[in-house]
């Protein structure tokens, strides 16, 4: 998926209202199913594969302009900022949690 293709995994989100009214665990979940998927087309994960949950995204092959590409979705669907070195030093598991705070 690239950056000229506006249309993301995360797009699929809820807005941040409705994802705010959700439990908290309801919102991870959301939050975390879409930024799996979003991170499986963005780091080109075969069929069949997974993102490891222990591994950071760096580790798993984020590299620093993926980072900024994934930051700008994440802004532009749940209005949040998150730097692109901490995208990179976070684990899923981890920016999840950050999100869906």
């Amino acid at each position: 998926m690239s950056e000229e293709n506006p249309c993301s995994w995360l797009d699929r989100l809820p807005d941040p209202v409705a994802l705010r009214a959700m439990t908290p665990d309801e919102r991870a979940g959301a939050i975390g199913h879409c930024l799996r998927l979003e991170l499986h087309d963005l780091l080109a994960v075969p069929p069949g594969h997974r993102l490891s949950p222990a591994l950071s995204l760096r580790g798993q092959g984020l590299d620093p302009l993926d980072a900024l590409h994934l930051g700008r979705r994440i802004r532009r669907a749940l209005d949040a900022e998150v730097p692109a070195e901490v995208l990179r030093e976070s684990t899923v598991g981890e920016l999840t949690a950050l999100l869906a705070r």
